[in-house]
């Protein structure tokens, strides 16, 4: 009786997560295709977040979709990524003129285009993590942590974008 337990317990689990909306990426999304994707712009005061986004974008798309690294004009899609919104606040502040709680919040624009500059999808996307400062956490230690949740998520994006058919539209004009 104890050894049908673990297998009803993962049946379960099996059942209730797909009923909560998650599923599988398809292994075959991307086709085997190649992706450039330029450093990320960023034009905020917070220098230094493009690179990790960007190696983090790359390393998920690889990752994520049957997909490969290209460069320039040679690819057969062009992935941008823009940091829009960097921020850092304190929620909790202490009566020595610290923070115990603060909050990093980093927004991304993506735009998803083909070889000849055409749109096929775009996305923003904005999160925020609270860190403890007692526990030596600071705004680069939640970046970091955004940063990895970020690029995951541009990846299914584009994954999603990738498993419809490919209608170019017009630029987003900013």
């Amino acid at each position: 009786m104890i050894v049908g337990l673990p297998r009803i317990a993962a049946l379960l689990l099996i059942a209730l997560l797909g009923s909560c909306g998650y599923r599988m990426v398809r292994p075959d999304i991307g086709g085997g295709r190649s992706i450039a994707v330029p450093t990320a712009t960023n034009n905020s005061s917070w220098l230094g977040l493009e690179s990790p986004l960007t190696r983090g974008v790359r390393a998920d798309l690889q990752r994520l979709l049957d997909i490969r690294l290209g460069s320039g004009s040679r690819s057969d899609l062009v992935l941008k990524t823009d940091i829009a919104d960097v921020g850092r606040s304190s929620r909790l502040a202490l009566r020595s003129g610290g923070a115990a709680v603060g909050i990093s919040t980093l927004g991304v624009h993506w735009q998803l285009e083909d070889s000849q500059g055409n749109l096929l999808g775009e996305g923003d996307i904005r999160r925020s993590l609270e860190f403890l400062t007692s526990l030596d956490e600071d705004a680069y230690f939640a970046f970091d942590e955004l940063i990895a949740e970020i690029s995951q998520q541009i990846a299914l994006e584009v994954g999603a974008q990738l498993e419809q058919p490919l209608i170019p539209r017009k630029k987003h004009e900013s």
